[in-house]
């Protein structure tokens, strides 16, 4: 196998391949990204038997071929490189030859490319595009709640639902949930739901910068995602995600309007007047304010008071801040909504008919 291509291109390719490479696997060819050169294109493969992913890097190939190379030594030995072509020539010995003009001459020990897993096929499977922006958004307002307790498994992702247009996910780890419903499928007899493993949220996250639409795949127990030049595969979380609708509160309250940027200042620096062991700022509302307090015995106090929408009677909760900063740091509004329905002491946030996020609160303390 002999290939040329620009460091920038390859460099782009490997860094997303090496994302999922486990380097503690007990299979050392998983340590390994397979180099495969066919068809005036470079396929770079990556995967733990999990999570999959694979790309076409723009190559002149001389001589086709496959060999795996180690994919963190590959990877920083390009990225040590100058800015010039690479030349990659991989012997019958699987010796990866990397030359870098003017002088520039290295060798990588590799291991046979027909080692390396293969990838599942998803010839026969059902598929339907999406507008990547949408599903980026999704993600985001999504990714950050979801449960890392691995004993809850069915909650270590994001459920997707597919319905026609309309795609709706939910993520909760048990003191948050969040909910978004977006139409972006361009399939409208489209039906499915799953639930995505939290890593393979992280690696697609990193694909969604694409102006191109995003492709889904689905049979049985797996999902493709392509998008440009890229595909992640990746394995589903089995089992029956809980009824999120339940937990979701039912009653009325009376809104409370509040910029985003400036509850997220007076937030970040009212938290750092909690700790470990009180990790908790306390909310007081009354007519246009809001109080956000914190007292720690052995760090201080803080208080700051911030202006707000709001017209209905004074009430005190507490909310644990990092929950809080999650949802501000994730959602682009200027403003949001709070509102604390009756017969429930959960907040539930909302920005537009798209998302929602519920929370529950901590005790409020003296």
């Amino acid at each position: 196998m002999k290939i040329i291509c620009s460091k920038g291109d390859l460099l782009n390719h490997l860094q997303h391949a090496q994302n999922i490479v486990n380097p503690k696997s007990t299979l050392p060819i998983l340590a390994n990204i397979l180099l495969d050169a066919k068809d005036k294109t470079l396929e770079i493969v990556s995967t733990d038997l999990e999570i999959s992913i694979n790309s076409l890097c723009p190559a002149e190939v001389i001589k086709p071929g496959k060999a795996a190379l180690p994919a963190k030594k590959l990877f920083d030995i390009i990225k040590s490189l100058p800015d010039q072509p690479i030349t990659i020539d991989i012997n019958d010995s699987n010796v990866a030859e990397i030359i870098c003009k003017p002088h520039i001459q290295l060798k990588l020990l590799g291991l046979p490319g027909e080692d390396f897993p293969k990838l599942p096929e998803f010839n026969k499977a059902d598929s339907w595009t999406m507008d990547t922006k949408n599903v980026k958004k999704i993600v985001k307002r999504t990714a950050f709640a979801v449960s890392k307790d691995e004993s809850r498994y069915v909650l270590n992702g994001i459920y997707f639902i597919f319905n026609g247009n309309k795609i709706t996910a939910v993520s909760t780890d048990g003191r948050r949930l969040s909910f978004v419903s977006i139409e972006t499928s361009k399939r409208k007899d489209v039906k499915a739901d799953f639930i995505i493993p939290s890593k393979t949220v992280q690696g697609l996250s990193k694909l969604l910068d694409s102006e191109e639409d995003l492709t889904v795949y689905f049979r049985e127990n797996q999902v493709k995602f392509s998008v440009g030049n890229f595909s992640l595969i990746t394995k589903l979380i089995e089992g029956n995600f809980p009824n999120y609708d339940a937990v979701i509160p039912k009653g009325t309250g009376v809104p409370i309007k509040i910029n985003r940027q400036t509850f997220l200042d007076a937030l970040t620096r009212t938290s750092l007047f909690t700790s470990e062991r009180a990790n908790s700022v306390k909310l007081t509302f009354s007519k246009g304010s809001c109080v956000l307090s914190a007292n720690t015995p052995e760090l201080g106090e803080a208080k700051e008071e911030i202006s707000i929408d709001y017209d209905g009677g004074d009430f005190i909760t507490a909310f644990n801040p990092g929950y809080l900063m999650d949802v501000m740091k994730n959602i682009e509004e200027k403003e949001f909504t709070i509102m604390f329905p009756e017969n429930s002491t959960a907040g539930v946030i909302t920005t537009d008919k798209e998302f929602l996020h519920v929370i529950m609160p901590m005790r409020v303390s003296n």
